[in-house]
């Protein structure tokens, strides 16, 4: 079988997972690749996501802790899941009500080492 491409990986997550939004963000807020339902404006919350690298890295100085691993937002209605993929790459997922966080957290940990070598060969 075929590896996947970092685009069909993203599909893959974002459908079987039923989030909003699966995308890779460089530190500079340029979406590098993502999948999302027609409701989630992928480059407007990617611009802003991205800040959130910067604050997961301060965050971990501060605590003498090294970068966040995964770092969760939960808002009315969304609930975002940053996670670094490396020092420059952001993987952002964004769900509706309603998600089972539990599952969302094993999903991810088992996909960050596919994503991080994915996003290294681009």
């Amino acid at each position: 079988m075929d590896a996947m491409t970092l685009a069909e990986s993203l599909q893959e997550l974002q459908r079987s997972s039923g989030l909003q939004m699966a995308a890779i963000v460089s530190a500079d807020g340029l979406v590098i690749d993502a999948s999302a339902t027609d409701e989630v404006d992928v480059e407007s919350v990617c611009s802003v996501a991205s800040n959130g690298l910067l604050m997961m890295e301060a965050l971990g100085q501060e605590l003498s802790d090294g970068v966040s691993r995964i770092t969760t937002l939960e808002y009315d209605r969304h609930t975002v899941v940053m996670a670094p993929l490396d020092e420059d790459n952001l993987l952002v997922l964004v769900a509706g009500q309603g998600i089972n966080l539990g599952r969302i957290r094993i999903v991810l940990r088992r996909k960050l080492t596919e994503f991080s070598q994915q996003i290294a060969s681009v």
